[in-house]
């Protein structure tokens, strides 16, 4: 009897301390947040949100989310510039969170922040003391290749990927897509219906450098 007690004890005993041990490792390998307060607190699920916006071709003071056939496209060897906007929708602080951006292989890194890895074409960048409630903005450069890279007249399938991941692993992905064109920009050949609209005013013109013309022959 004394011995089934003691196996009883040790059997206890060794649970007790496997269910510390996996706790403590569970506890090291957490993340952890802080609050307005400074205290660390457990990393709310899902509060992190990301926002990937393209420069407009036509017009520099736009970005918008995706370019699709009906806008204006971009040229071969054309800069491209995109806005990434991370959010902390959170009660809490995130310390850090990493944003990676995948750059489609029909471009060509030019600037950013953080490191950009060439042989995967991405960069990755940290965002530190990201407050509740806060935005942070950062903007990427990359380049077209040239014409020999899109065969076809349009293209429309250049995304850009990117993901941004805080604390406890809880990440948010967005895209945006743009267009691109081989067809030369021609400006419309002006017809006889829109010289016609010159007329008026070029008689205008006319009459009156005769009126300087003869007051200047009069005594």
């Amino acid at each position: 009897m004394k011995s089934l007690k003691t196996a009883i004890f040790v059997l206890c005993s060794v649970f007790m301390v496997h269910s510390l041990l996996a706790s403590q490792v569970m506890a090291d390998g957490e993340a952890s947040c802080t609050n307005q307060y400074g205290s660390t607190v457990e990393c709310p699920p899902n509060h992190i949100v990301i926002n990937k916006k393209v420069r407009y071709p036509t017009n520099a003071n736009l970005f918008v989310e995706n370019l699709t056939s009906a806008d204006a496209a971009y040229a071969p060897s054309s800069e491209v510039e995109y806005d990434i906007a991370v959010t902390n929708t959170s009660n809490v602080n995130f310390p850090i969170v990493t944003v990676i951006d995948v750059f489609p292989e029909d471009t060509v890194f030019i600037s950013g922040p953080g490191r950009y890895e060439a042989k995967e074409n991405k960069l990755t960048y940290e965002i530190s003391n990201l407050n509740a409630g806060t935005t942070v903005h950062n903007r990427v450069l990359v380049k077209l290749k040239d014409v020999a890279s899109f065969p076809q007249e349009i293209t429309c399938d250049v995304v850009n990927t990117s993901r941004a991941t805080g604390p406890g692993g809880q990440s948010d992905e967005d895209t945006s897509a743009l267009c691109v064109s081989t067809k030369p920009v021609t400006l419309p050949v002006a017809g006889f219906e829109d010289y016609a609209l010159l007329y008026p005013f070029i008689a205008l013109a006319v009459i009156g450098f005769g009126i300087l013309a003869k007051g200047r022959l009069l005594p």
